[in-house]
């Protein structure tokens, strides 16, 4: 019907306005010279078939040559790290940061070719000596910098850490660095290049059965991702005291079943609830899954329904409040990744043709709760969900094609007092990814750029 031709015609403009907004802000914006450049580029080839040098690729190569920074947020066992390092280039720094200090120096040993000081691993690994960390980065490699502290903390934290040979600051105070003509003693002014944050339990915490992670293993319950080691008395450091015994022997009933349904998305709330009270107390790993088994059946026809699954619900709702992950989560989005990340493609005060496509926030969630906080703070800016907001939760008014209206009645299309735009839509892992890590079958990735 017409009506119908023209509601479709309205989502084809809105959606091809988006696209080519997207597409200019990275740089991928065609003008109406697009014809002369190319014609330019043919004549640019010479009687050998090379290419020549011209102006703007010199000033392309003197860009992409200077060293860039780059931040994990979450170390762990290194495994991400190591895949980062071995595509950065000479000169480049990649800083990792965990709270537990075993991660740390796992991670660092696994990494020792790259690693240039462990100065900042303030705590004392109970796995591995320091001997076996000695720093054998050399010239011609990128470096990695090991960093003990919670990704919600990395402010403070990271204006304080100087490159272990020239001895500057890698970042400074971030806000009056360039203003104050203080340019040559930060390494990195404009930020960091990009950031990774793989949320949730490493593989390195579950496989150890003593950290109480993991419900096939035997061990405390503890889940503490700071360790059981006595806390350092720094702003570094927020350790929990709390563990998943102390929730499971001493919280009520109602809290039990609302930490179970909020946190773990758990329908049999209200009975695993009851059962972990009458099974009190509880000490280990293998008290809480028989006190699961108790009223979930060992095998079911769904498979969301068995033994298997509704543990690990049940572990990650205590691991997160233990933990708490969600604060943390939501500290290390609004605040710490639009501080430590680069603007517009991390040159300021230069022309747009220089710009390139830095600033990258990457988001790997395996929980409806932190894919949807990742997934808000891309979209509007902020992790909270308020009622009265458009389709999707989303507190921005736009316009019929999706542009967002400021409160002055402006349509934004830069949208610039947001501090992430959207890259692509989310990714889950392929088949061959999850053969050859089966953790990564409930792994949402999500991408942003800083604006």
């Amino acid at each position: 019907s017409e009506v119908s031709l023209h509601a479709k015609k309205v989502r084809w403009r809105k959606k091809r306005s988006i696209i080519e907004a997207k597409r200019k802000r990275l740089g991928y914006g065609y003008d109406d010279d697009d014809d002369d450049k190319e014609e330019e580029e043919e004549n640019l080839e010479d009687d050998t078939g090379e290419y020549g040098v011209c102006d703007t690729d010199e000033h392309e190569n003197e860009a992409n040559q200077r060293p860039r920074l780059f931040i994990d947020g979450t170390l762990g066992g290194g495994g991400h790290s190591q895949a980062i390092l071995q595509q950065l280039r000479p000169g480049d720094v990649l800083i990792g940061c965990d709270v537990d200090p075993d991660a740390l120096s796992t991670a660092s040993n696994r990494l020792v070719d790259y690693l240039g000081t462990r100065e900042y691993i303030l705590g004392k690994s109970s796995t591995v000596d320091a001997e076996e960390m000695a720093c054998q980065w050399e010239e011609g490699r990128p470096m990695f910098i090991p960093v003990q502290s919670n990704f919600r903390n990395l402010i403070n934290v990271l204006s304080k850490v100087r490159h272990p040979v020239s001895g500057r600051l890698l970042l400074g105070s971030r806000e009056d660095t360039i203003r104050d003509g203080q340019k040559d003693a930060v390494e990195f002014p404009n930020g960091a290049n990009g950031m990774l944050l793989d949320l949730g339990v490493s593989s390195h915490q579950i496989d150890t059965g003593e950290r109480g992670f993991a419900f096939m293993k035997e061990g405390p319950l503890d889940m503490r991702m700071s360790g059981n080691t006595p806390q350092i008395s720094t702003s570094a450091m927020i350790g929990s005291s709390l563990t998943a015994a102390d929730i499971c022997n001493e919280f009520d009933e109602p809290t039990i079943i609302d930490i179970l349904r909020t946190y773990g998305d758990e329908p049999r709330a209200k009975r695993i609830a009851s059962a972990i009270i009458a099974s009190r107390p509880l000490y280990t790993t293998t008290d809480l899954v028989h006190a699961i088994n108790s009223v979930t059946p060992t095998f079911a026809r769904q498979k969301r329904a068995g033994l298997i699954a509704t543990s690990a619900r049940v572990f990650q709702a205590l691991r997160i409040v233990v933990n708490e992950e969600d604060g943390a989560l939501k500290d290390v989005l609004e605040r710490v990744a639009p501080w430590v990340l680069c603007r517009s493609g991390g040159l300021m005060n230069v022309g747009d043709d220089e710009k390139r496509d830095d600033g990258i926030l990457a988001v790997l969630s395996y929980h409806s709760m932190e894919d949807k906080m990742a997934k808000r703070v891309m979209r509007d800016g902020s992790v909270d969900f308020l009622d009265g907001g458009n389709k999707g939760g989303s507190v921005l008014e736009r316009d019929m094609f999706g542009n967002v209206i400021n409160g002055d009645g402006i349509v934004d299309d830069a949208k610039s007092h947001l501090p992430f735009e959207p890259v692509g839509k989310p990714r889950k892992a392929t088949d061959e990814e999850i053969a050859v890590n089966s953790r990564a079958r409930s792994a949402t990735l999500r991408v942003g750029i800083r604006n």
